[in-house]
């Protein structure tokens, strides 16, 4: 197994290196795709981040989505001669020697599998695994972008990832459709991988119970309730679309309401989330 990893930047923060340095050592090679806007580029942290040995530092000065950053890792890789990639996102970080473990896993299930790997995940903001801990292999219906694994052949039959969602469902897209050509999304549920799901920053209580609101910014506000709409139209089978606008869109409003700033722009987010979805319009969503 050949591995180039990537992990998309954007506006990283002073945990980076530090959250590569969990899995820099069991890659051939680190893809730092760089979506932060040139004129946001924190200098000093650029130099330190490449000046990570075995890593290729690429971007474009300019945000131009998850998919399209993930492809460009791919274009890389095919032309590289590796023959898996493993993707991150930059708030991830493996403990110990967890991601020796995790690709030790996957070279004994067969890493030349017709299969997408991936690891289970502890929540930091909850504080809590997303699936029980225990030593199984399950096969689940997606995976997060972060922690997963992916031989390249899988691109050459799927094609890439569908860079038009921009943020925010890419990872799903992606497992969905390999599942419709009978290629399973497999989980080792005893490889942790420390993650936060989005923006969420502190509990609350509404109406007696505990709630997690997640503060998205308005962009990512928009492209998770659009996107969840078109996706729907995609893969009825996957996604069921009640369940997504009511945690997506009708609580989001609640939250923004009660707890979260910047309520008019998010409120605005919100609608036209909903009508670019229902319309079906995809691509990068400007001036929100």
């Amino acid at each position: 197994m050949k591995l180039l990893a990537v992990v998309v930047l954007y506006h990283p923060d002073g945990d980076v290196l530090a959250n590569i340095r969990t899995y820099l050592p069991g890659v051939d090679c680190l893809l730092l795709w760089d979506n932060t806007p040139r004129d946001c580029i924190d200098r000093e942290r650029l130099g330190a981040l490449q000046a990570l040995e075995k890593s290729v530092y690429m971007g474009k000065g300019e945000n131009v989505g998850i998919g399209e950053a993930l492809n460009a890792a791919v274009d890389y890789a095919r032309q590289h001669g590796f023959t898996h990639l493993v993707t991150f996102d930059q708030d991830s970080r493996f403990a110990s020697d967890d991601f020796g473990r995790y690709l030790e896993a996957v070279r004994n299930w067969g890493a030349d599998a017709r299969a997408i790997f991936s690891t289970n995940y502890f929540i930091k903001s909850q504080q809590a695994p997303l699936y029980p801990v225990e030593d199984a292999v399950a096969e689940v219906p997606s995976a997060m972008t972060s922690g997963s694994l992916y031989p390249l052949s899988l691109f050459e039959e799927l094609g890439g990832f569908m860079s038009d969602l921009f943020v925010w469902g890419i990872d799903c897209e992606f497992c969905w459709r390999a599942a419709r050509h009978q290629v399973p999304t497999l989980c080792f549920r005893n490889i942790l991988l420390q993650h936060d799901l989005g923006y969420q920053k502190r509990r609350r209580r509404l109406l007696g119970k505990e709630v997690f609101p997640n503060e998205y910014p308005p962009a990512r506000t928009y492209y998770n309730v659009r996107n969840g709409i078109v996706l729907h139209g995609l893969y009825p089978e996957a996604i069921n679309l009640k369940a997504h606008l009511r945690y997506h869109l009708y609580k989001r409003v609640v939250f923004v309401v009660l707890y979260e700033d910047r309520k008019w722009a998010k409120l605005r987010a919100l609608w036209l989330g909903w009508l670019d979805g229902r319309r079906g319009r995809l691509g990068e969503r400007k001036g929100l």
